[in-house]
């Protein structure tokens, strides 16, 4: 157990390390990883929790990893400590693994490359929904004009592009932590819209066209059911 270990970003140490594992143990997988699942991943096999430790401060952490069912992909959390970033259900791949590149740089301190992946997850956002010709600025506003997003969120994904661009082009500038802060959460803004609350209010609508007044199921009821009113 001594030789084993998992990588994690110490907060402490303000950089990935090579934890240290002291202890392991397998039990059921957490809410955490379910919600990571890709489309056509059933669930997860049992999850692997490993207690570990950093090797240049001590810091603890509890950290879990599981393989998905059917196909056996890899996923892990930092369930302790607990990260000030919330996951985004739903991501496809290429949005969720840029957006971990944008929280990744911006934990490190590395905030040039943290606007510049937050550049890049809105280009993997336009590809998702189809809008592939043109500069990035044309495609956001082919998402804007066809409503794919809202007005506000084309204002602040243009934004973050002008960001980004300088963070890119120009080497005078230097991006501040509330830049890119502030990058980070208009970009979780973004995703939350387009990928978690739109797919929430479409189930909320579907379960409301299947209840009639006062939340009741507009399905006819059985004869010998009770009434529901007494």
């Amino acid at each position: 157990m001594a030789n084993e270990s998992v990588s994690g970003f110490c907060p402490e140490c303000n950089r990935i390390s090579e934890l240290q594992v002291r202890s392991r143990v397998t039990a059921t997988a957490p809410r955490q990883l379910f919600d990571q699942l890709d489309p056509g991943e059933d669930g997860l096999h049992s999850a692997q929790y490993s207690i570990a430790f950093c090797p240049n401060c001590g810091g603890v952490f509890l950290h879990v990893a599981a393989t998905s069912e059917p196909s056996d992909l890899p996923y892990e959390a930092m369930l302790f400590p607990i990260s000030n970033r919330r996951d985004v259900p739903g991501l496809p791949e290429p949005v969720r693994r840029t957006f971990l590149g944008a929280q990744s740089c911006f934990d490190t301190g590395n905030f040039e490359a943290c606007v510049i992946m937050c550049r890049k997850c809105l280009e993997a956002v336009c590809a998702f929904l189809g809008a592939n010709d043109g500069s990035l600025a044309a495609r956001l506003r082919t998402l804007r004009d066809s409503g794919r997003i809202e007005a506000k969120l084309y204002e602040w994904a243009d934004e973050l592009r002008l960001v980004a661009n300088d963070a890119a082009h120009d080497l005078e500038i230097r991006i501040s932590k509330d830049d890119a802060v502030d990058s980070v959460d208009f970009v979780e803004a973004i995703l939350l819209y387009v990928f978690a609350l739109d797919r929430r209010f479409r189930d909320f609508r579907a379960r409301r066209m299947e209840k009639g007044p006062e939340g009741s199921s507009n399905k006819a009821m059985q004869p010998d059911a009770p009434s529901a009113r007494r």
